[in-house]
């Protein structure tokens, strides 16, 4: 069953949108602290905010979680360390970072 939306729908939301861009609230902890209902509020809100039609929410960038796989134990490899005139110390050089510590070389000079 389709339900109609009426101006008195329209006012109200967009009161709570209106209320919502000023809380300084998350959408979700505005809608605990109102008792209303997430999907519906994001409804309204691309509506109001986007048109008549919800558009898709833009892919959210930030932190993603990574898991690192154990790694199988190795015996440690003999290690350098280099000592810069000023108190810089670089430790832990090995072969297998030669590259990375040749760059960093440069930028110290």
């Amino acid at each position: 069953m389709a339900s109609i939306n009426t101006n008195a729908d329209n006012t109200i939301w967009q009161h709570h949108i209106t209320q919502w861009q000023t809380s300084g609230l998350s959408q979700a902890a505005y809608c605990r602290q109102q008792a209303l209902r997430p999907r519906q509020f994001r409804y309204w809100k691309d509506k109001f905010l986007f048109g008549s039609e919800p558009v898709e929410p833009k892919p959210q960038s930030g932190f993603a979680r990574v898991q690192v796989a154990p790694s199988i134990a190795t015996p440690p490899s003999p290690c350098l360390s280099l000592c810069f005139p000023g108190g810089i110390e670089v430790t832990g050089i090995s072969q297998d970072n030669m590259a990375l510590i040749k760059q960093l070389i440069e930028v110290l000079r």
